[in-house]
């Protein structure tokens, strides 16, 4: 089961969805050609991927709602059709301390709905306050840049230490 959902395009290549609770999420997969190496070949196909809560009007944390993660993981695949050579790359939002219970979920959802034509590839960086943030990378395998990709992800935890 899915939840309706739009592509509102935008800067940020948005879509949109509303749950059955009213709360209103909006993907984004906004362009971030400075996260891995600037001025490469694949630089312009660079996107962090971004979950938000658009609209809560409840102001509570919204339930759990497993056609949440399908349509997520729908608009997730939809997005890699229109350019196979896209990358995302997710950092976990730490402002609130839960970057942990983010991580665990996007891995959920990765695992639980990938196919092999997908690779992902995990870190964690560490700012100047010993603060971690975890992050991933979601390319397919067919990418034609995967190593050059792959090496230049890996450079973000070793330029960290």
């Amino acid at each position: 089961m899915l939840y309706d959902f739009t592509f509102i395009g935008g800067n940020n290549n948005s879509y949109i969805f509303e749950t059955k609770n009213g709360i209103v999420y909006e993907i984004k997969f906004k362009p971030s050609p400075y996260l891995l190496s600037e001025n490469k070949n694949y630089s312009n196909l660079i996107y962090e991927f971004v979950i938000d809560v658009a609209i809560n009007l409840t102001h509570k944390t919204p339930p759990l709602d497993s056609t949440v993660s399908n349509t997520v993981a729908e608009i997730f695949k939809e997005f890699f059709v229109k350019n196979t050579y896209n990358i995302c790359i997710y950092i976990c939002d730490s402002a609130d301390g839960k970057q942990e219970i983010r991580r665990r979920k996007f891995d959920d959802w990765f695992y639980k709905y990938q196919t092999e034509s997908f690779f992902k590839l995990d870190e964690v960086l560490v700012d100047s306050n010993k603060n971690r943030f975890p992050i991933s990378l979601v390319i397919l395998r067919k990418n034609p840049y995967f190593k050059e990709i792959i090496l230049a992800f890996a450079d973000i935890s070793e330029n960290n230490k």
